[in-house]
């Protein structure tokens, strides 16, 4: 059995484990019956973590694709579920197509296929995900919300639309920016299928073959697939506890011909550091005199917790060169997929063509839906109400860090946001902690997933939003201990080496 592994990809290695032999039951390369090498065996040919090589096992148990009996070994099963057999019970052929080596790099280390398909079972404590809390969505209110409007007008709302949204939703947006400083028109704001579609369609009307464009790091690792893979080309400009390094920004600012400048000011994503007013001035005004745009994602905004709120870039802006980017997912549904772009004219009017080519328009029923639940208050009763829990959950979270994470270990304490971005010791790796706390019931963000290069392999996000405070401070907890067990073996065998060193010399 042919593993290869890739070391350098952001998708965990167990989870590459799994992926291949997946493919090669679904090929028929592996067949019912089949036994795969043992825990031991496969980890010391892939040169892994023997903990690698049986969480992946677990996985494909847990998939149905294969049977594990103590003492014998690992099994393909009988009934693969995701073999298709023909009418004659005959095993479906292989496809001839050499996928894998048609794909894309950018494809094959998709962060999405890295973490968000990575479901948490029923017994997992997640802190991977930066989302709402399940429990807190509104349900009745919002059903209210969606029978409303398909009385008041659903035959029109099932039909086509306009492609850059829902004319209501427009103006609502357009008088909640201008509550925060942002001064636009109806006809700066397209409606888009959130901030992923938002970001495409910046790329696509903005960044040409040859391009470069200026992108934070660590940050969101949705950017990173837009603006990062395959042959895009890109600058990466370290984020310090101000936000975007702008000292290194301008260096390359006067160095490059840089097309486009990516930032979250507000509780970035996932270092949690805002930046100041003095520093979002001084930004525009970069920008400004080398006349290079500035997409400003702001979707942390309203998760503030404490401090006084800012203005955001777009507020700031006096020239008209900042893209701002926003959506509901964070504040209220994210199933809904309803995010906005307010620009200048020009620039809407480039983006509405684009986004007709792709999905002509957003769902007016969810436009309407939203509209129609935000311009009765019961966004603001909701957002307030998440604030309050959310900042509950972070503040537990902060305070089981002290109590259970080693001393060498060392992070900030966010303003907002939906998450804590955690440095441990450089000697540690996340990866592997996380491949130990998985067997604890534990799972996490590992650092490098937010790196578009130079990836820090001793970071971690730990978001607190999705988790119930009882089940942050027991995760937290078994987390701590692990982290603990694996600095002290490394203690150890720095130690041993080191005596091994003196004994040499002596």
């Amino acid at each position: 059995m042919f593993i290869e592994l890739d070391r350098e990809s952001r998708i965990p290695l167990y989870t590459q484990i799994v992926d291949q032999v997946r493919d090669m039951i679904e090929s028929g390369t592996l067949g019912a019956g089949d036994r795969l090498p043992a825990n031991r065996e496969l980890a010391k040919a892939l040169g892994v973590n023997r903990t690698t090589v049986t969480t992946a096992y677990a996985e494909l148990v847990a998939d149905g694709l294969v049977s594990s009996e103590v003492g014998r070994g690992t099994f393909v099963n009988d009934i693969p579920v995701k073999i298709k057999k023909q009418a004659d019970g005959a095993r479906t052929q292989p496809s001839p197509m050499p996928w894998n080596a048609l794909l894309t790099e950018q494809n094959r280390n998709s962060w999405i296929s890295g973490v968000l398909h990575q479901r948490p079972g029923e017994e997992t404590i997640s802190f991977a995900y930066s989302l709402p809390q399940a429990e807190l969505f509104p349900l009745d209110d919002f059903r209210r919300s969606v029978d409303r409007v398909l009385r008041k007008e659903g035959r029109v709302l099932l039909q086509l639309g306009l492609s850059n949204g829902y004319a209501p939703l427009q103006e609502y947006l357009v008088s909640q920016m201008a509550l925060s400083g942002i001064r636009a028109n109806a006809d700066e704001v397209l409606i888009t299928n959130g901030c992923q579609q938002s970001l495409d369609l910046i790329r696509r009307i903005l960044v040409g073959p040859g391009d470069e464009i200026a992108i934070e790091n660590p940050t969101y690792p949705g950017a990173l697939s837009v603006f990062c893979g395959g042959t895009n080309k890109f600058v990466s400009v370290p984020v310090g506890e101000r936000g975007m390094d702008l000292d290194v920004l301008e260096d390359v600012l006067s160095q490059r011909r840089i097309k486009l400048i990516y930032t979250i000011p507000s509780f970035h994503n996932p270092t949690g550091a805002t930046m100041d007013t003095e520093a979002r001035r001084r930004l525009i005004e970069l920008a400004a005199r080398h006349r290079v745009p500035v997409v400003e994602d702001d979707i942390y905004r309203e998760m503030r917790y404490e401090g006084a709120a800012l203005p955001s870039l777009k507020a700031l802006d006096r020239y008209g060169l900042v893209i701002y980017i926003n959506s509901f997912s964070k504040v209220g549904f994210p199933g809904l997929r309803v995010g906005w772009i307010a620009a200048p004219p020009v620039v809407i009017s480039h983006l509405n063509r684009a986004k007709e080519e792709i999905d002509l328009h957003a769902s007016l029923l969810t436009q309407a839906a939203i509209y129609e639940f935000s311009r009765r208050g019961l966004l603001a009763k909701h957002i307030k109400r998440v604030k309050k829990v959310y900042a509950q959950h972070r503040d537990i979270m902060l305070e089981a860090l002290e109590r259970y994470f080693p001393e060498e270990a060392a992070w900030d304490k966010p303003e907002g946001g939906m998450a804590v971005w955690v440095r441990l010791p450089e000697r540690l790796s996340a990866d592997q902690i996380l491949v130990r706390s998985a067997e604890q019931g534990v799972i996490f963000s590992p650092g490098h997933y937010f790196y578009s290069s130079q990836p820090q392999q001793n970071m971690m996000r730990l978001s607190f939003t999705m988790t119930p405070p009882a089940l942050i401070e027991e995760g937290i907890k078994r987390l701590g201990g692990v982290v603990k067990n694996c600095l002290s073996l490394v203690k150890k065998q720095r130690a041993a080496s080191a005596a091994d060193t003196f004994c040499a010399l002596v």
